[in-house]
């Protein structure tokens, strides 16, 4: 990073942070006016107002639901910087890039994001910006650039490829879980039906949900130190946080040596029993 972009940085850096954080009732209200304005907006488009009265108070609720909008993602800007520091940044990018897409997936989560479902913006957000974020360096990770819809296909073929050498199955296992894409639109664990942004829009979350939700390093850390050992071993092979690779109950079954329906049982009462946690609030 040159001197002159660390400058750069370090102005935006400061000047984010002259915007005031929003509370919960302030998501609320701003989330339904920038609902009202975007409707507000359709109606004017279609030519849906019977006089010019209605057609001014369409106007008036369409400026008033940008003003909110502006708000909201200068309030969250703050957010966005604190997961991006979290990514190691590839040599052909900078943080300062990092931040900018990580910026179009907050301004698409202001969009999408309806206070009246219950949750937090935080934790509604991190998804969108992480899912931002996550695409840009899927297209500067490779030394031959591929762009992130083509990585499903090339995980199919690492699927199908003949690995006979249990070294050599090993490692293709390791590389099918970095080649990895994150995706609100695909299925959360393997073998369900349900994606990301569907759990977050309904406002009901799963004990399941909440390893998705912690990316914090440290919350992850203090929430598998509730669990006895051998059910933390578990959980961490159930959702792949030591090498990224998911493993089924049956394979976790063979590694501690019971059934895959207790190991089923074990990981599901101890999520369980962390879901009511509120000292595992991700969003504190």
């Amino acid at each position: 990073m040159t001197t002159g972009t660390s400058q750069t940085l370090n102005l935006y850096l400061n000047d984010i942070g002259n915007h005031e954080l929003l509370t919960k009732a302030d998501e609320v209200k701003l989330s339904d006016q920038i609902r009202k304005g975007r409707e507000a907006q359709e109606k004017m488009e279609a030519g849906e107002y019977r006089d010019l009265q209605q057609l001014q108070r369409l106007e008036r609720l369409a400026k008033r639901g940008s003003r909110a909008k502006e708000r909201f993602i200068l309030s969250n800007l703050r957010l966005v910087v604190s997961v991006a520091k979290k990514y190691p940044v590839p040599g052909s990018l900078g943080l300062e890039d990092l931040i900018q897409e990580g910026n179009i997936g907050l301004e698409h989560a202001v969009e999408k994001f309806d206070g009246r479902k219950g949750f937090k913006f935080s934790t509604y957000g991190t998804f969108w910006i992480r899912q931002a974020i996550n695409r840009l360096i899927d297209q500067h990770s490779n030394l031959i650039r591929i762009p992130a819809d083509t990585h499903s296909a090339l995980r199919r073929q690492l699927r199908e490829a003949d690995v006979t050498s249990p070294e050599m199955s090993r490692e293709m296992k390791r590389i099918h879980a970095l080649t990895k894409v994150a995706s609100l639109d695909g299925p959360m664990l393997e073998g369900e039906d349900k994606d990301m942004y569907t759990v977050l829009a309904s406002g009901e979350t799963t004990p399941e949900d909440l390893v998705t939700e912690w990316h914090n390093h440290e919350l992850v850390e203090r929430a598998l130190g509730k669990m006895t050992p051998r059910v933390r071993e578990m959980v961490r092979h159930r959702f792949g946080l030591d090498d990224g690779i998911e493993k089924t109950f049956r394979e976790i079954g063979d590694i501690v040596g019971v059934s895959a329906e207790s190991a089923r049982r074990a990981v599901s009462k101890a999520l369980s029993g962390l879901a009511s946690d509120k000292t595992l609030d991700p969003a504190q």
